[in-house]
């Protein structure tokens, strides 16, 4: 192993809970910029973000979750529902039990995730998780809202 790997640096690279990347708190504006930096993103055990190359490893900031969803499409793919999610930096993310939703509390509420990648999240943006109970409720039943893609079943919350 490196020797240099082990020593971990701060960089100065903050990711807001709105999907910003700040550099130096200045917007990072090239989305080729953030792809080449979302695909060295790890998180510890203890929540802790980095970015991490064979050379070198970095602490980030990140306020939530590193990426948020911006739209959905409904699928059918072989007779079988897929919700397909699209990511701030273009990652299409399939619902699924390898990409499952989870919900997590805060002080005011509870907020839906999408897990993308070794146990990193994607937030879903209220309207988009608006938009997506709206096409699944349906108002004659008081059941819970179920929605199902690629054989994966979540009940919404």
């Amino acid at each position: 192993m490196n020797q240099k790997k082990n020593i971990i640096k701060k960089f100065p690279i903050k990711i807001k809970s709105n999907g910003d990347w700040l550099y130096k708190n200045n917007l990072i504006k090239k989305e080729a910029l953030i792809k080449l930096f979302s695909s060295v993103l790890v998180v510890d055990k203890k929540n802790n973000f980095y970015l991490e190359t064979p050379a070198e490893k970095g602490q980030i900031e990140v306020e939530d979750a590193p990426f948020v969803i911006k739209n959905f499409e409904i699928k059918n793919v072989n007779n079988k529902q897929e919700i397909s999610f699209k990511t701030n930096i273009g990652e299409e993310i399939i619902l699924s039990k390898v990409n499952p939703l989870i919900f997590k509390k805060n002080k005011k509420n509870t907020v839906p995730y999408v897990v993308i990648k070794k146990n990193i999240n994607a937030k879903i943006l209220r309207s988009v998780y608006y938009q997506l109970i709206n096409k699944f409720i349906n108002k004659n039943t008081k059941k819970k809202l179920k929605i199902k893609s690629k054989g994966y079943e979540v009940t919404l919350k």
